[in-house]
């Protein structure tokens, strides 16, 4: 435990009941393991509120890999539609030859006037 070894312990355990008399060393215990409940919550606590970061992180990259995939995704569409774009006008119907402006002859046509009586 914490890299000692029962020597270290015992070694503790001597000083203890020396320092503290068979009196207090019962509350002193007891206190002890208070305050070790105490400390394993908070670290209880420090793990799942890291974990919930962890996951929280992992959502965050999850949805910055999907957005770059649409963008990515995006690019390609308009560069497709660009080129269709740019195909579609080199490929334009043939214009149709333009019509003369001289206005065509007139053909002068008389018209027989009634014979009046």
């Amino acid at each position: 435990m914490f890299g000692m070894g029962f020597m270290e312990i015992l070694f503790i355990a001597v000083i203890a009941i020396i320092a503290l008399g068979p009196d207090k060393l019962p509350n002193a215990l007891v206190q002890m393991a208070k305050m070790f409940k105490k400390i394993k919550h908070g670290i209880d606590d420090a793990k799942s509120s890291l974990d919930s970061e962890l996951h929280i992180s992992q959502m965050k990259e999850e949805a910055n890999s999907l957005k770059a995939n649409l963008e990515n995704t995006t690019m390609k569409l308009n560069s497709g539609l660009s080129d269709i774009v740019d195909e579609t006008k080199q490929t334009k119907k043939p214009k149709r030859p333009k019509k003369s402006k001289t206005p065509k002859k007139q053909e002068n046509i008389e018209f027989e006037k009634p014979k009046t009586k």
